[in-house]
């Protein structure tokens, strides 16, 4: 089955405003919202939700409350309820748990690293479990595809994918002590901002808005920003055209990562040199607005787009939506006018039978620390500095599942983990909040579970996506829906490998259970 995908609803809470109205109108009237937020004995710029709760958590339900009301009525009355929610962050509560660190005197994480996703659906009125995707800036553009994909093979009909980052002092200590925020609004660096944004994907047209592809990519050349020939986020672009059965000539408007970092931006423009030559199309930029967003940023800004072209009146045939995320992430995102009539789209002739199964292998892994560490430096030949027992059960694992098999054309990364990088941002946090100072910022680096893409790719340059998502509740259902994004990414000739894992690391004791799908 290869449905096509469209938007039904869209709601945004950004700076700007609680909801697409307002924002749309301090838009229009050049409004910036900026204000300051003091981190020890420093003031930085960044864009606020316009709510005055002092509360991390009143404020995040009061966002998501105002979103919920713009998405839900989207969705069939009797199966609202029963929707899957698809959340997208890069911080989740961490904010809420610096809140409790300061007031309490002590680091007290959830045992899930997921646990606010199903706050956010309890909150939405959802049951179920969700999904959560932490991708660094391209989470939002992981929880769209992914949902995408349930949908187009017939697993859902309809899908709430949301959208959500709100201020915390640990991504913003962890940005300034890399050197990468502005330090004024106009300033060259990132200025940071908080957004909830969503949109309902269904099976049924809806805005007059078909998600005709998206793809992401991995660029492991530095933690912080892309290689500057930009060679690999033009080839997430190529392939985001050619599922969607495009040419780059073909698309009429134009919505860049922006983000006011120089290396970031001079391998953007590198890219759409490559795609488009001297024939860029019309551009349009939201980040001057709403800060960027990180997570939450591919909603954010693509709803305030759709919203912005409504208003006006206008109706490009093809959209492209490029994102660059902080440790070598990359995605885009084809949106096309509504075009029910022409549902070959995302059709790809393959030889593989619409039942057919991919053929698959499995490995666990049960190791303590000073094994672990062993097996991880002696597969990367020198030692994993800064490197978590995240990756080293990711990199012993990958190693374990794919020894003796040859190289594929193209392999995905799907990892799942309940704990997360705990010790990461136990560390972070304790210095933070318990102890008034600057975090170092290769801990904060290692917060970021994603980053394990870097030694990944170098060890095996074929991993082109590596996606982690924090999981909450049974490990079955996580696994299950792994293996669903598995067998249509191979059916579509997306990937001919997909490795899929779930990690956990203890204090001493860490496990892991790797699967292999392969045509």
């Amino acid at each position: 089955m290869n449905r096509p995908v469209y938007i039904a609803a869209l709601g945004h809470c950004s700076a700007l405003g609680s909801d697409t109205g307002t924002a749309l109108a301090a838009l229009r009237a050049g409004t910036r919202p900026s204000t300051r937020h003091r981190l020890l004995d420093r003031d930085w710029p960044c864009y606020r939700l316009p709510f005055d709760d002092p509360d991390w958590l009143t404020r995040a339900r009061r966002a998501v409350r105002h979103v919920g009301q713009a998405l839900m009525p989207a969705l069939p009355t009797a199966d609202a309820c029963r929707s899957a929610l698809f959340v997208a962050s890069s911080s989740l509560q961490i904010g809420a748990i610096e809140e409790d660190a300061r007031k309490l005197g002590t680091i007290s994480l959830p045992t899930d690293a997921a646990a606010f996703s199903a706050q956010l659906a309890q909150w939405l009125g959802i049951g179920g479990t969700p999904w959560t995707f932490s991708t660094t800036c391209t989470s939002a553009l992981a929880a769209l595809d992914a949902a995408a994909t349930q949908i187009r093979h017939g697993h859902l009909e309809h899908a709430v994918v949301l959208g959500i980052e709100l201020a915390n002092d640990t991504t913003l200590a962890g940005f300034a002590g890399l050197g990468l925020l502005a330090d004024t609004p106009e300033g060259a660096g990132l200025v940071l901002g908080e957004a909830v944004a969503g949109v309902v994907l269904s099976a049924q047209p809806g805005t007059g808005w078909q998600l005709a592809a998206c793809r992401l990519g991995v660029d492991s050349h530095s933690p912080t920003g892309p290689s500057p020939d930009g060679r690999i986020i033009a080839q997430v672009i190529h392939a985001a055209l050619d599922d969607a059965r495009l040419t780059a000539a073909e698309i009429d408007l134009l919505k860049p990562h922006g983000g006011g970092l120089s290396a970031t931006a001079d391998a953007e423009a590198n890219a759409l040199d490559a795609v488009f030559g001297t024939q860029d199309p019309p551009q349009r930029e939201y980040k001057s607005g709403i800060g960027h967003t990180l997570g939450a940023s591919g909603l954010a800004e693509l709803t305030l787009l759709l919203a912005d072209l409504a208003q006006a009146g206008a109706q490009p045939r093809h959209i492209l939506l490029d994102l660059i995320g902080f440790g070598g992430s990359i995605g885009a995102l084809v949106l096309s006018a509504d075009r029910a009539a022409h549902s070959s789209l995302h059709t790809r002739e393959l030889d593989v039978q619409p039942d057919a199964c991919p053929a698959s292998h499995a490995t666990q892994l049960e190791l303590d620390s000073k094994t672990l560490s062993a097996r991880a430096r002696a597969l990367h030949g020198a030692p994993l500095r800064r490197a978590g027992a995240l990756t080293e059960a990711c990199l012993v694992g990958i190693a374990d599942i794919l020894q003796d098999r040859p190289s594929a054309r193209s392999t995905a990364v799907l990892f799942a983990s309940r704990s997360g990088p705990r010790h990461a941002f136990t560390t972070v946090l304790a210095d933070l909040c318990l102890r008034g100072e600057d975090p170092m910022p290769f801990d904060f680096l290692a917060t970021q579970a994603v980053l394990a893409a870097q030694p990944m790719q170098k060890m095996w340059p074929d991993i082109d996506y590596v996606c982690h998502l924090p999981i909450t509740g049974d490990e079955a259902v996580h696994l299950q829906r792994m293996t669903q994004l598995a067998t249509a990414w191979l059916r579509e000739g997306r990937h001919d490998r997909v490795l899929c894992g779930i990690v956990e690391p203890g204090d001493d004791l860490h496990r892991a259970q790797w699967h292999c799908f392969e045509q």
